[in-house]
C-alpha cells in the first residue's frame, strides 16, 4: 500500500492511497500480483528464478512518482514466482559469508553501532562505497555470489523490458519522467550482444533488518560515487516494513511532514529516478510490533 501526504504534490500515482494520517503499525495482507516476463536471452540462473522466465503475463508497474521524484513499484517478483522461493532465495542470502555486525557510524562526533547488519558486492571484487560516516569501515566489496547475481539479473532484465515496452508503445507520458540518458543507455544495451555492456548495476548494498526494532534513519542517497543518471533499485524480500519519504526543504511553516509512506513487501521492487535524491530524504522506521525479518538488496551503479 502506498501512502501520500496530500500536501506532497503526487504526480499521478497509480493505485496509490491519499492518507496523510497513515502511522498504524498493523500489516494488513494484500493480493499477489502475477508473475513477471523476463527476455528469454537472461544469463543461467537457479530453478526458482528461471521459473521467472517462462511467464506470459506482463509485470504491472506502478507510478508511484512525487514531484520531483519518479518512483515505479513492482509487486512481488524479485526471487522466484512463489513465497516458499523468495524465502528460500532470503534464507541463502541471510548465510553468505561476507555480513558485518560490527559496523560503527558517526553522529555529531559521537561513534555508534548500527543495530542492523550489513554486507556489500561488486562486480568484479573491486569496488568499494561509503556514506554517512561509515568511510573507516569501507573495503572492497566482494564479486557477487551467485544467489545475489540471479537476482541482479532478473532486476535488470525488469527494468530493461519496461523501458523498452514504454518506448516500442510509445509512451510519452511516463518516458518524460524518467532521464533521457538512461533512456539512451538501455537502448544501447538492448542492441548490444555484449553481455558485458548490458550491465546496469555493478554494486549492491544488502541491509539485514532481523526484526522490527531494526531500522535506518532518513538519508538520502546522493553520494558523489553514484552514477545520478541511473535509478537506484531497492528490493524487499521478507516481511512488510514502511519506507517514509519526506522532502529536504522546509514549507512555509517551517517543517518537513512526511510526503508519503510505502508499505514495502517480500518480493517487491522500487526503482528511484533522478531528481528524488536532491529533493527528497527516506527511511525505514523502526516498527516494534513487526515480527520477523527483512533483507533489503539496493542495486547502485558507481562511476568513482
Amino acid at each position: 500500500m502506498v501512502h501520500h501526504n496530500e500536501s506532497a504534490n503526487s504526480t499521478g500515482s497509480v493505485g496509490a492511497q491519499h492518507d496523510s494520517n497513515s502511522t498504524s503499525d498493523t500489516h494488513k495482507k494484500r493480493s499477489r500480483p502475477s508473475s513477471p516476463t523476463l527476455s528469454s536471452n537472461a544469463p543461467n540462473i537457479a530453478p526458482a528464478l528461471r521459473n521467472c522466465l517462462h511467464m506470459h503475463t506482463r509485470p504491472h508497474w506502478e507510478n508511484i512518482s512525487l514531484r520531483n521524484a519518479p518512483m515505479f513499484l513492482l509487486r512481488s517478483n524479485i526471487g522466484g514466482t512463489k513465497s516458499s522461493e523468495r524465502k528460500a532465495a532470503r534464507n541463502d542470502l541471510s548465510t553468505l559469508p561476507d555480513w558485518n555486525d560490527n559496523v560503527t557510524f558517526n553522529i555529531f562526533g559521537k561513534e555508534c553501532k548500527m543495530r542492523r547488519r550489513i554486507c556489500q558486492y561488486s562486480s568484479g571484487g573491486n569496488i568499494s562505497y561509503s556514506y554517512s560516516g561509515l568511510k573507516k569501515n569501507t573495503t572492497d566489496a566482494p564479486d557477487f555470489p551467485p544467489i545475489l547475481y540471479q537476482i541482479k539479473c532478473q532486476v535488470e532484465t525488469l527494468i530493461c523490458d519496461y523501458i523498452m515496452k514504454l518506448l516500442n508503445e510509445n509512451d510519452g507520458t511516463i518516458l518524460s519522467t524518467i532521464n533521457s540518458d538512461f533512456v539512451d543507455m538501455v537502448k544501447t544495451m538492448n542492441q548490444s550482444k555484449d553481455a558485458k555492456k548490458k550491465e546496469i548495476y555493478n554494486y549492491c548494498l544488502l541491509n539485514h533488518y532481523r526484526n522490527g526494532e531494526e531500522y535506518m534513519g532518513y538519508h538520502s542517497d546522493d553520494e558523489t560515487s553514484l552514477d545520478q543518471n541511473v535509478p537506484i533499485a531497492s528490493v524487499s524480500l521478507g516481511v512488510t516494513r514502511h519506507f517514509d519519504i519526506k522532502p529536504k526543504k522546509k514549507n512555509s511553516e517551517g517543517k518537513r511532514p512526511r510526503a508519503a509512506r510505502i508499505d514495502l513487501g517480500d518480493g517487491d521492487l522500487l526503482l528511484m529516478f533522478k531528481p528524488m535524491q536532491d529533493h527528497y530524504e527516506h527511511q525505514i522506521p523502526v516498527e516494534k510490533r513487526v515480527i520477523g525479518e527483512r533483507i533489503n538488496l539496493t542495486f547502485r551503479r558507481i562511476i568513482n
